[in-house]
């Protein structure tokens, strides 16, 4: 309907402006507009503040975790595929601490809208969302964008990732990428009674995946992929920071292109790389297993045959087509490959594989008996369960059977606090049971205990110029207006200088609340404030639990 315009008001100029469009869009946006000859002006794709990150997701929540305990003060998006993963995610980064809320667009408009506002003033420091969120979101200083499912094409994956970074400040892009996403996502690209429209989307979601499986540059493929030049190494993604090997790999380029161009170009990657490792699978045709190629490639790994492959495809000497299924096909560097003609250089990698444990099964009667003494505190204490411990914690005393206080602490959820406070109870509970079953310690079949990096104690700078505020005179609520910063973020730069002495604790909070906060922290620890702000309640804020442990640490630092 728009491209009726140009015919009822031809004098008007007309201005067509998108964000994020390869040259297929672009010509069909010309097309559909009715322009006819207009000036097209396309800006560099390049985003050259914004670090590109592709990591394995093995234990996704974890990795998660890890990325996010050097950038506490900092905004940022979390994508997510499902609304149900998104609220799932916000509750437990909130067990964690995180000032974090849901968006999809299952929820209402008013809670909608009350947490956009609330990222945008910064009162809220992480939104976890479907891709709902973010069109026409203008907050500059979205430090970081993290995908925790694989998005369904580059287009929407690079225009998710430039929230980050708007001021142009330094700022990263993660995405936790899993191979199984990609077969998941398959299945949503289909469209109905459009073949066409679906091959077109398969093919996009095959670009996606070719990019998180890349052994080259990031930025280079995304800026390719919109048609625009760029070297081979940009110094800002992952592949680029780091240090690999490489040695040549021709006699092996040339065994894949070989087996590629004997299978007459009609199989996609796991065939191709059966057949050179010399299958038995009844899949592998019985006139291919007569060909010259079949096996010549037993001695290298299925994993290796694989990476082998992207990074062939990643240099141009293979090319994917989709008719229906991805095939590998040669293109116009190969020849030069297989005649020998042609060096090719591949990267030497050595996987380290974690070692599995095998998880043994917890004692159904003993959690439930955990659970029992647990919900028993909780009455006496007047505070929800999970305070006390979380069910996760209950579960792994129930599979790992601890026998003395030193293996209690190797499990997840017991710190100093909390093994004061509660272990001996607990023990006494999991060493009675185990007599009792006749069973022992299970403790060595646990992987090592997540350990937290220490935290830097350097006063940044932007610490540093809250107090210059606050010492001029300005309040926390002025210093977040000064600062276009949340009061919130300025409470946690000032308590960092109660922690080190240089201000009073009672500048943030009236004597009589501290031995409450006080008793709270004793209790229940300070890894997470917001239990402490459960307990507390209303009547205390997350600055006073915030400055008074600040405090707590001031006066321990100084005993010692």
């Amino acid at each position: 309907m728009l491209a009726g315009l140009k015919t009822e008001f031809p004098g008007v100029p007309v201005i067509a402006l998108t964000a994020t469009a390869d040259k297929l869009t672009q010509k069909d946006i010309l097309e559909k507009l009715n322009l006819h000859e207009p000036s097209v002006f396309v800006s560099s794709f390049n985003r050259a503040n914004i670090t590109y990150r592709v990591i394995p997701r093995r234990k996704g929540f974890d990795q998660l975790l890890d990325f996010l305990e050097e950038r506490k003060e900092e905004s940022g998006i979390i994508y997510c595929l499902s609304r149900k993963s998104t609220e799932a995610l916000a509750a437990d980064l909130k067990e964690e601490g995180y000032a974090v809320e849901a968006y999809h667009a299952g929820l209402s408009n008013e809670v909608k809208n009350q947490n956009q506002e609330a990222f945008l003033r910064d009162d809220v420091k992480i939104i976890v969302a479907t891709i709902a969120f973010g069109m026409g979101i203008n907050k500059s200083n979205v430090r970081y964008v993290v995908h925790m499912d694989l998005p369904k094409n580059i287009e929407g994956y690079y225009q998710e990732t430039g929230r980050a970074g708007r001021d142009g400040l330094p700022s990263d892009a993660m995405l936790l990428y899993s191979p199984g996403d990609a077969i998941k996502l398959r299945g949503f690209a289909m469209v109905e009674n459009n073949a066409e429209q679906s091959a077109i989307m398969l093919k996009k979601l095959d670009d996606m995946v070719n990019y998180c499986q890349l052994h080259a540059c990031r930025r280079q493929y995304l800026m390719n992929y919109f048609d625009e030049d760029f070297p081979d190494h940009c110094g800002s993604c992952d592949f680029c920071l780091s240090e690999f090997t490489k040695f040549d790999g021709t006699l092996i380029a040339q065994k894949a292109l070989s087996a590629v161009a004997r299978l007459k170009e009609r199989f996609g990657n796991n065939y191709v790389v059966d057949f050179l490792r010399g299958s038995k699978s009844e899949k592998i045709w019985a006139d291919h297993k007569a060909l010259k190629t079949y096996g010549a490639g037993a001695d290298i790994s299925k994993a290796d045959w694989q990476r082998y492959l992207r990074e062939l495809t990643a240099q141009g000497y293979l090319q994917t087509e989709d008719n229906g299924f991805p095939i590998l096909k040669l293109t116009p560097k190969s020849e030069a490959v297989l005649k020998g003609e042609q060096k090719v250089e591949l990267i030497a990698h050595h996987v380290i594989e974690e070692q599995e444990h095998e998880v043994p099964a917890y004692e159904i009667e003993l959690l439930a008996a955990l659970g029992r003494r647990r919900q028993e505190f909780a009455i006496n204490e007047n505070i929800p369960a999970y305070i006390i411990l979380s069910d996760a914690t209950l579960q792994e005393m129930a599979t790992y059977l601890p026998q003395k206080m030193d293996e209690l602490r190797l499990i997840s959820g017991f710190g100093d606090v909390k093994l004061a406070r509660y272990g001996r109870e607990f023990l006494e509970l999991i060493v009675n049971y185990s007599k009792a079953k006749g069973l022992e310690s299970r403790i060595k079949q646990k992987s090592p205990k997540r350990e937290r990096k220490p935290k830097k104690t350097k006063v940044s700078d932007t610490n540093k110029a809250s107090l210059e505020l606050f010492q001029q005179g300005l309040s926390v609520q002025e210093i977040a207006k000064e600062r276009a910063l949340s009061p919130t973020t300025i409470e946690g730069h000032l308590s960092s200088f109660v922690q080190s002495g240089e201000l009073d604790v009672s500048t943030f909070v009236i004597a009589s609340k501290i031995p409450a906060i006080q008793n709270a922290v004793e209790s229940y620890g300070a890894e997470r404030l917001a239990p402490l702000k459960e307990v507390l309640g209303d009547a205390y804020s997350y600055g006073e639990i915030k400055a008074v442990i600040a405090w707590m640490n001031f006066m321990q630092n100084a005993k010692t």
